[in-house]
């Protein structure tokens, strides 16, 4: 079975082919440190930070429940967080999801946390952001709140990472995603333009 590569994907191909090429008649190795992902969670916020590749042609998110009551948002693109947030809704669960240019993220303060233990779980993999929802963890007059931005590197950005003996940076995207429970108002979200 052949499957048709979009744009974006027959670009990245090329450039792989290019890079394979380049690296058989590359300078010698450099060395380089571990490029670090992180993640941490403060109270019942989860923010991570990290390189997603390709985020291919999939549906822009899909919205499950599991068998035993947990609802699964898998997100593999920034589009459509108001249909986002009706397919949320599909399950029970009020929601506001915001989606932000480039590395930016929301100014702090926005809502106020709930004050007890949610445990949201998220992960964020090669093509998507996935945040589990255990059952009663947004309950009736409680707002599930998501922040995702996500943008390419650029040639640039690539060029200042660190290198490691026969790693090949191919590209990629920076992105960061705050989920979180709050029982109040929701202000508005205040972009905070990335540093650097």
């Amino acid at each position: 079975m052949t499957t048709q590569l979009d744009p974006f994907e027959t670009r990245l191909l090329s450039e792989l082919r290019q890079e394979v090429v380049a690296s058989t008649a590359s300078a010698p190795r450099r060395t380089r440190r571990s490029l670090a992902v992180a993640a941490g969670v403060a109270a019942t916020a989860l923010v991570g930070a990290l390189l997603v590749p390709g985020l291919g042609s999939t549906p822009a998110y899909s919205v499950q429940e599991g068998n035993a009551g947990e609802i699964e948002v898998e997100i593999h693109r920034p589009e459509d967080a108001a249909g986002l947030e009706r397919a949320l809704a599909e399950h029970g669960i009020t929601a506001n999801v915001t989606y932000l240019p480039g590395r930016s993220t929301c100014a702090d303060g926005r809502y106020q946390p709930v004050d007890r233990r949610v445990d949201l779980r998220l992960s964020i993999g090669q093509e998507l952001v996935r945040v589990t929802l255990p059952p009663g963890s947004v309950g009736d007059g409680e707002t599930f709140v998501m922040a995702w931005s996500v943008d390419a590197l650029t040639s640039a950005d690539l060029d200042e990472m660190p290198t490691e003996d026969r790693v090949t940076n191919l590209g990629g995207f920076a992105s960061s995603v705050v989920a979180d429970v709050t029982t109040g108002p929701i202000a508005a979200c205040e972009v905070i333009p990335a540093v650097g």
